[in-house]
């Protein structure tokens, strides 16, 4: 007999066994199209940056973000700014710590290492970014401006760690975990916070919508990296295994 332990181990590895191993045509098909979105979210970032570098704001961000802050939906301010104090001070650092050691604690350190030093290296990152394009925040009276923020603008610092951060939780959790309601429900908070943080924002005056557009572009940039190179660990840890198995 197999114990309950045993199977849940084995079905997990040959989830990720699936989904890790598939054939070299499979994967250099994969590889061509990554490849190519990749090359168009880098172009796209790098000319809203050059803009960025040289505008304080668009047009369309102004009629945009005016647009965004007159919604009055019942709610809908104390969501936005929820959902907007998760990115706030410390609360990041929590909340990556939190997971590494859930994930540490769960003997999955390959997931743990990536999750930690994927999003720390990305939050790096951005602050270089931000301070060389120094485009400024949005200020009254153009738009209402709920907190005011010091650092640079561009691009948005939230929604990158959104993406880093929860954009990964929500890759592990759709390749780990079984379908079912646990599955669905981790995803569907993983993909609502991170496609509402963008929002939230604007709707708070933090952020211009081309910020929030540009921290998409990047962040997503950077996700993409974090899991091709989870990918590549976990296959070659699964490889050694077959071979120490065998």
């Amino acid at each position: 007999m197999v114990d309950e332990g045993g199977t849940a181990s084995e079905e997990r590895d040959g989830a990720l066994e699936t989904d890790m191993l598939v054939s070299p045509r499979r994967t250099a098909l994969r590889a061509h199209r990554g490849e190519i979105v990749f090359g168009a979210a880098l172009i796209l970032y790098a000319a809203l940056a050059g803009f960025a570098h040289y505008y304080a704001y668009f047009g369309w961000d102004l009629e945009l973000e005016r647009s965004i802050q007159a919604i009055t939906l019942p709610g809908f301010n104390t969501l936005m700014r929820l959902v907007s104090m998760i990115g706030n001070g410390r609360v990041p650092v929590a909340l990556v710590s939190i997971a590494g050691l859930t994930l540490l604690f769960a003997r999955l350190r390959i997931e743990c290492l990536i999750c930690v030093i994927g999003v720390a290296s990305g939050a790096g990152l951005n602050r270089l970014f931000k301070a060389w394009i120094s485009r400024p925040r949005p200020t009254e009276p153009l738009v209402q401006v709920v907190y005011n923020v010091a650092h640079e603008s561009f691009p948005s610092g939230h929604v990158i760690f959104f993406i880093e951060f929860f954009g990964f939780l929500f890759f592990l959790c759709y390749v780990l975990l079984k379908p079912g309601v646990v599955r669905r429900f981790a995803l569907a908070q993983c993909g609502t916070l991170t496609a509402l943080v963008g929002v939230s924002r604007v709707y708070l005056g933090a952020h211009w919508p081309s910020d929030v557009l540009g921290a998409y572009l990047a962040g997503g940039m950077w996700l993409f990296l974090m899991i091709e190179v989870y990918r590549r660990l976990k296959s070659k840890q699964l490889r050694e295994d077959a071979v120490g198995i065998g």
